[in-house]
């Protein structure tokens, strides 16, 4: 630790200092900067998820709301000057042929005082700041700082938002020369107060004067032992906020704690990011646990208001459904909550039936169409999901999940923390339930949306007697099954096909839960004078819900034909049919003896071969 040699002001002695390749190699300083690089949003919208999700997880306890505001300042002449001297970016510019760094960069420029340098200031406040040791490993500032992919949050018992440990690449990814700083107000490792500055380049691997460098840079004080490790310390405590000031920190007070960053040569602009804090962070907003505000460099100040943009109102119309503040109509507004798995609650689903404005258009834009908003106990949208083709009519839901499931879903979520991936390869447990799990949440999403979709629409015209394209014979059973009782009867039909159970759908009891089988047959009705035909299969198993399909058990499903994937109609498959029999043979996943369930074979014919 840095301690005072005298009672002046003396600042130490601080400069940039290079990490040299260790012998046995090491992260270059590129793997900081490319982790979210490819999250296909927008940069503004990336820097507005992670900086404020990093704010949210670092929230002190006892404080209801967190607060954010990033301020952009454009320098020229005297401050330009001013901070560049302060920053110490001329010995970055020394070695900029070595670093290769992207152009266009304000490292060319650096002696114009009429081009502006622009830097972007990330304050929160409300939160715990960097506290901790900072030569201790799990310290937060030695875990923002200086580690790479420390998912120690992956195990905290907070409802957090990261857990790898990447978040930090989005300050230097903003930077056209790949560097940050950090200021910092907060207790050490014996609850004193603290203040902290620290700066931070993650460049490319390059050799530079016979020296190889992995690409790293720190702004701090080189406290190397002669022969030692390469060690860089943070300035601290009043030589920490006398610098702070010098490169344009906000002064904090010294029981205020917080964290801010600023973003050296920044690229992004402020209107992009208050639309990234709408589009990403309304759930939080809405519930007035996040304030936000964005000033331009011309000292403008806005603040995000979700409300206000029609494109976000149906989804927020749909989070209070989901939320129990808005009572559904059953018309254009639905609210589903799904069904427990293993004693855990899942969440609960809102879906708003669109219309169109004035224009005759959808305000919600045509990607979002269908689509459901993710979210869990952080209050961000983790995604707009929607891996399904638009119909119609249009509609958007929010899915809020419970928070039984919370670090399940967080498992579930890439680096970029942007979807819910049934295959992540953290959900791994013994059991596969994890895995089951957010499968599970995904498909009732989508049964869910398809369902109430299904209810606000208008009813199909009546289909002619004649030119009826398919016969759907549905073979109703509620389980537990009734000893002795017998398959509802089949409606006549015109169409060419016939279907007769093998063996009757009933429950069966495997341990403390319940699996349901079925063997059915079908084939062309004898009478019929046709050669093979092509004929479609559908067999599905909801659970049923407040006397409604829900959820579709899983079901593991045999044939005694050549059976494929239907090319036009999603959720069916094809096989040939003849006057011999085509069997299948059907059986579910295992289930809770509590519910009910309805076993429905659906078959339509195709054409002729």
């Amino acid at each position: 630790m840095l301690k005072a040699v005298n009672s002046e002001p003396v600042t130490p002695a601080v400069s940039w200092s290079f990490e040299y390749n260790p012998p046995m190699g090491g992260a270059a300083g590129e793997a900081f900067t490319n982790t979210l690089a490819s999250s296909g949003m927008h940069p503004a919208a990336v820097l507005a998820r992670e900086a404020i999700q990093n704010s949210v997880d670092a929230r002190s306890k006892g404080e209801a709301k967190v607060g954010v505001r990033f301020l952009a300042k454009s320098l020229v002449r005297a401050e330009k000057a001013q901070f560049i001297a302060v920053s110490g970016l001329g010995t970055v510019k020394s070695r900029a042929n070595a670093l290769k760094i992207s152009q266009p960069n304000c490292l060319k420029t650096l002696g114009e005082a009429a081009k502006p340098l622009n830097l972007l200031y990330i304050d929160d406040y409300n939160t715990t700041g960097l506290e901790g040791d900072p030569t201790d490993p799990d310290s937060k500032f030695y875990r923002f700082l200086l580690s790479l992919g420390d998912g120690s949050k992956e195990h905290s018992k907070e409802h957090t938002g990261g857990s790898y440990g990447f978040g930090k690449s989005v300050y230097s990814s903003n930077s056209a020369i790949l560097s940050m700083f950090a200021y910092s107000r907060t207790v050490d490792g014996d609850g004193k107060p603290l203040s902290l500055l620290f700066g931070c380049g993650y460049f490319r691997k390059h050799k530079f004067e016979d020296a190889h460098y992995t690409g790293r840079a720190w702004f701090g004080v080189d406290t190397t032992p002669e022969g030692g490790l390469q060690i860089v310390e943070p300035l601290l405590n009043e030589d920490a906020d006398r610098v702070a000031a010098d490169l344009g920190f906000d002064a904090r007070e010294v029981h205020e704690k917080g964290t801010s960053v600023l973003i050296v040569d920044a690229v992004v602009d402020t209107d992009e990011i208050l639309k990234g804090v709408e589009d990403w962070w309304w759930p939080r907003l809405i519930r007035n646990e996040l304030d936000v505000t964005v000033v331009d460099s011309k000292g403008k100040e806005s603040f995000p208001r979700p409300k206000k943009r029609e494109d976000l109102k149906p989804f927020i119309d749909a989070f209070y459904l989901a939320d129990g503040q808005s009572p559904p109509n059953n018309k254009t507004d639905f609210r589903k909550s799904f069904l427990k798995v293993d004693d855990l609650a899942l969440g609960v689903a809102g879906f708003k039936l669109l219309e169109k404005n004035r224009k005759d258009e959808y305000a919600v834009p045509e990607e979002r169409l269908d689509s459901v908003a993710l979210i869990r106990a952080p209050l961000m949208v983790v995604a707009y999901y929607r891996p399904w083709n638009a119909q119609n009519p249009p509609v958007v839901g929010t899915f809020f999940a419970d928070e039984d499931i919370d670090d399940i879903l967080r498992s579930a979520e890439p680096p970029a923390h942007d979807r819910w991936d049934p295959d992540a390869r953290r959900l791994q447990d013994a059991t596969g339930q994890s895995r089951a799990i957010v499968d599970r949440v995904l498909r009732a999403i989508k049964r869910n949306l398809r369902a109430s979709q299904g209810a606000a629409s208008p009813p199909p015209p009546p289909r002619p007697k004649k030119l009826t394209m398919l016969e759907r014979t549905l073979a109703n059973f509620l389980t537990p099954a009734k000893k002795g009782a017998q398959p509802p009867a089949v409606e006549p039909s015109s169409a060419p096909i016939n279907l007769f159970y093998d063996e009757e759908p009933r429950a069966e009891a495997v341990g403390d839960k319940l699996r349901l089988t079925a063997a059915f047959s079908v084939k062309l009705k004898a009478e019929e004078d046709l050669g093979d035909m092509i004929a479609r299969v559908r067999i599905t198993c909801p659970v049923i819900e407040d006397g409604q399909a829900g959820d579709d058990l899983r079901l593991t499903i045999s044939s005694s034909a050549t059976v494929e994937p239907d090319p036009i109609k999603d959720g069916w498959s094809r096989f040939s049919l003849t006057q011999s029999s085509v069997k299948f043979v059907c059986e579910s996943e295992l289930y809770d003896p509590l519910w009910t369930v309805k076993f429905v074979p659906e078959i339509e014919p195709v054409g002729k071969d």
